[in-house]
């Protein structure tokens, strides 16, 4: 889970157009691993923004947020916690980032993205554990990071400024075996824009 949330949190924040010296990728970024969205377009699609995604800034920091879905199902409130937060810097070619972060309430590790280019299914990467990997190129995870449909700014007032350590339940996202209470949940905080 960890690792999946650094690999969100690393891939969210590489996907967009910027001005000179500001990070290639900011803005609002969902992502999944490849076979995910291989294996359920409909979940991992452009929805998954409202279940999970990242802001990434034009000077390299991001955060990462997941949708209270304990709060949705008990109290029927749209509520984004702060999951993980850190930096990531793109070398000069614009295809490896590294990135430095830390899941709320863990310590702090590092991980690598490589893009391989923009697709039509969205921005493709490898995500990489560590620098070993990273650097022979091995045991790589491919994933894809998809711009949100929404900025910062329009998804902002459902942002509570908690963190996964301040959840009462074990604070996570919608799984697919949840789709159906998601889409209700996407189709309550579209009305409510």
């Amino acid at each position: 889970m960890k690792t999946w949330i650094a690999a969100m949190g690393i891939l969210i924040a590489v996907a967009g157009g910027a001005s000179a010296g500001d990070h290639p990728f900011s803005g609002v970024w969902s992502e999944a691993g490849l076979e995910e969205i291989e294996a359920d377009p409909a979940f991992f699609g452009e929805n998954a923004c409202y279940n999970k995604f990242s802001e990434q800034l034009p000077d390299g920091t991001f955060r990462f947020y997941l949708v209270d879905h304990a709060k949705w199902l008990d109290e029927g409130k749209i509520e984004y916690v702060l999951a993980q937060e850190g930096t990531c810097t793109v070398d000069d070619t614009g295809k490896n980032e590294t990135c430095g972060g830390q899941v709320i309430g863990e310590r702090q590790n590092e991980w690598f993205i490589v893009y391989q280019g923009r697709e039509e299914i969205g921005l493709r990467a490898t995500y990489y554990e560590n620098v070993f990997y990273f650097q022979k190129r091995l045991n790589g995870v491919p994933i894809v990071r998809r711009e949100c449909p929404f900025g910062i700014e329009a998804i902002k007032p459902f942002i509570t400024g908690k963190t996964v350590s301040d959840c009462t339940t074990r604070c996570r996202a919608f799984g697919r075996s949840e789709a159906a209470q998601l889409d209700k949940m996407i189709e309550a905080l579209k009305a409510r824009k």
